[in-house]
C-alpha cells in the first residue's frame, strides 16, 4: 500500500455539481479510502505532487487536502518523508439518529439540573465539557490586550462613556464589511450593535412576538433561547434537527400549515449543540416557506466563522430578497466571551429594536466595540481565526475519537465541520441528567439533553465540548464518563 497511486479515482462527472471546496472533496475521498481500508495505518500516502497530478488540481489544493486532514488527525506529515495515515484508529460514522417532538405548541418546561450544569462550567478544578466557551490558550489575549490599551489612550475619556445604540459608527462600517463574506449586503446604518448574540436575538423575538404567541424552536436546540422563550410567556412548536442537513424543513411546512407562528428560531450553520448545517436549497426553501406564511425567521449564526473548510457557510439572510429574516451574531464564540460585541440586522423593525435596545439594556462596553472594530480593520481577526478553525478541528475530531473509543458501542456521536461541540445519542432509557450528576461529583460537566428540549425529551442524549483541549487530564475525564456511561 506504500505511496500508491490515487489515479483510479480521478473527477467524476458528479464532482462538478457539487458546491463543496475541491480540496475537501479531495480530502473526503481520501478519507473514505483509509475509512474502507485502501490505506491502513502508519501506511505513506501519495505525495503531493502525486495528488496533483492524479486529481489534475495544484499543488495549493493538494496541500489544502492533506492540511485539512491532518486538522481532522487522519494524517499526520513526517519531515521530508511525505504524509502518513495516524496511528490513530478512524472510526466509524455512528451519527445519531433523529429524535421524535411534540407536534402541538407545548410551554418550555426547565430541567431542575439547570442551575447546578451551568455553575459548574465556571467552576475552578471541574473538566469542563460542559462549558462551549474557548480555551484560555485560543484567545488572541496578547492581541486584544495591547489592542485595548491603545484605543483607550487614543480615545481618552470617550472610551468610558455609554454606547448608545445603535453602536459605534467604526464597528458597524467594518461589521457591514464582514458580512459581505456571508452573503449579507447591508450598509452601517442597518446595524445596530449588541451586547452578545442572546441580546440580539431577545430583541428580535421582542419585536416580533407577544406573551401567548407560538414560535417555531428546533430541538434540540440552544437552552439559552428555551429560557428567554420560557420568561417571555411564549409557546413553542418543536422542529426536528438533523445532524447532516440541520432543520427538518418537511415538519417546518407542518408546523406553519397548522399553527399560528410568529417567528421560528434557528441556527443554520454549526448549530449548537447538533453541529449541522442547512444545505443552501434547504435555507432556500426555508425562506421561501415563511415569507408564504408570514412568519419571521430569527437567525442565529454565532458560529458561523468556525468553519473547518476553506469556505464560510452562508447566511439565511444570503436567500432573503425581502424582510423575511432577522440575523443576529456575535464574536463570542470567534473571539472571546468577555467582549460582549454583537449585532443584529433588523430590516424594517429598525426602530422597534432600536427603541426595544434602549429600553433593555441601554448602551453597550464601548471599549469593547472600539477594540473589536480596530481588530477588523486590521485584518488581525481573519488571521486569528484559520488559527482558531485549525484548533477546533483537531480537537473536535481527538474527542469524538476518544469518545467513541472508549464508550458503549451504543453510543452515537456528532461529527461537524465547524463549530467545536458534539451531540452524543445513548440507547432509548439511558438517563443524561443522572449521568451528568454523577460526572459532576467526579469534577467533571457534561450539559444533558433534556435542557436542549423544550419539553425536557432527549433524556439518551447529552452535549460534549470541545473548546478545550485532550490533554492527559481530559482524556482520562473521557474514560471515567464511559465508565460512568455503562453503569
Amino acid at each position: 500500500m506504500q505511496g500508491q497511486s490515487l489515479q483510479p479515482f480521478p473527477f467524476m462527472k458528479s464532482d462538478t455539481l457539487t458546491a463543496d471546496p475541491i480540496y475537501q472533496r479531495i480530502a473526503e475521498r481520501v478519507e473514505g479510502l483509509i475509512a474502507g481500508g485502501t490505506f491502513r495505518s502508519g501506511d505513506r500516502l501519495p505525495s503531493v505532487r502525486a495528488l496533483s497530478r492524479d486529481w489534475r488540481v495544484s499543488v495549493t489544493t493538494a496541500v489544502g487536502a492533506y492540511s485539512l486532514l491532518e486538522d481532522r488527525g487522519v494524517v499526520e506529515p513526517r519531515p521530508r518523508s511525505g504524509y502518513y495515515v495516524s496511528a490513530r484508529r478512524l472510526s466509524p460514522e455512528r451519527l445519531p439518529r433523529g429524535n421524535e417532538v411534540e407536534s402541538d405548541p407545548v410551554e418550555v418546561g426547565c430541567a431542575e439540573i439547570t442551575e447546578k450544569v451551568m455553575d459548574a462550567s465556571a467552576t475552578p478544578g471541574i473538566v469542563p465539557f460542559g462549558a462551549a466557551v474557548p480555551a484560555d490558550e485560543i484567545l488572541p489575549s496578547a492581541k486584544l490586550a495591547a489592542l485595548y490599551g491603545s484605543v483607550i489612550r487614543s480615545a481618552g475619556p470617550s472610551a468610558h462613556q455609554y454606547s448608545m445604540p445603535p453602536g459605534l459608527p467604526a464597528l458597524r462600517f467594518e461589521l457591514a464589511k464582514r458580512l459581505l463574506g456571508s452573503g449579507i449586503a447591508v450598509s452601517p446604518d442597518d446595524i445596530i450593535a449588541t451586547s452578545g448574540a442572546i441580546d440580539a436575538v431577545l430583541l428580535a423575538v421582542k419585536s416580533v412576538c407577544e406573551a401567548g404567541d407560538v414560535v417555531a424552536v428546533e430541538s434540540p436546540t440552544y437552552f439559552g433561547i428555551l429560557s428567554m422563550v420560557r420568561e417571555l410567556g411564549l409557546k413553542v412548536v418543536e422542529i426536528p434537527v438533523f445532524s447532516d442537513r440541520g432543520l427538518c424543513v418537511e415538519a417546518l411546512a407542518e408546523a406553519f400549515a397548522s399553527h399560528p407562528v410568529k417567528a421560528c428560531i434557528l441556527q443554520p450553520n454549526f448549530h449548537n449543540p447538533v453541529g449541522s448545517v442547512m444545505p443552501d436549497a434547504e435555507k432556500r426553501r426555508v425562506v421561501a416557506l415563511a415569507k408564504q406564511h408570514g412568519v419571521t425567521l430569527i437567525e442565529d449564526d454565532l458560529y458561523g466563522d468556525l468553519h473547518f473548510s476553506e469556505k464560510r457557510p452562508l447566511s439565511l439572510k444570503a436567500f432573503d430578497s425581502g424582510d423575511t429574516v432577522i440575523h443576529c451574531g456575535s464574536y463570542s464564540k470567534s473571539l472571546a466571551p468577555g467582549l460582549r460585541v454583537g449585532w443584529i440586522v433588523p430590516g424594517s423593525r429598525y426602530h422597534r429594536i432600536k427603541s426595544l435596545k434602549y429600553a433593555t439594556s441601554l448602551a453597550n462596553a464601548t471599549a469593547s466595540e472600539m477594540v473589536v472594530a480596530e481588530f477588523l480593520k486590521s485584518g488581525g481577526v481573519e488571521r486569528h481565526l484559520r488559527k482558531a478553525r485549525r484548533i477546533y478541528a483537531r480537537q473536535t475530531h481527538e474527542i469524538r475519537e476518544a469518545i467513541l473509543e472508549r464508550f458503549p458501542g451504543e453510543i452515537r456521536v456528532t461529527r461537524p465541520e465547524g463549530g467545536f461541540l458534539l451531540w452524543c445519542q445513548m440507547p432509548e432509557g439511558f438517563d443524561s441528567e443522572a449521568f451528568a450528576l454523577a460526572a459532576l461529583k467526579r469534577k467533571i460537566s457534561v450539559v444533558p439533553g433534556t435542557l436542549f428540549s423544550a419539553s425536557c425529551g432527549l433524556r439518551n442524549c447529552f452535549r460534549i465540548s470541545c473548546g478545550f483541549p485532550l490533554d492527559d487530564h481530559s482524556r482520562r475525564a473521557v474514560g471515567i464518563l464511559a465508565r460512568l456511561a455503562e453503569g
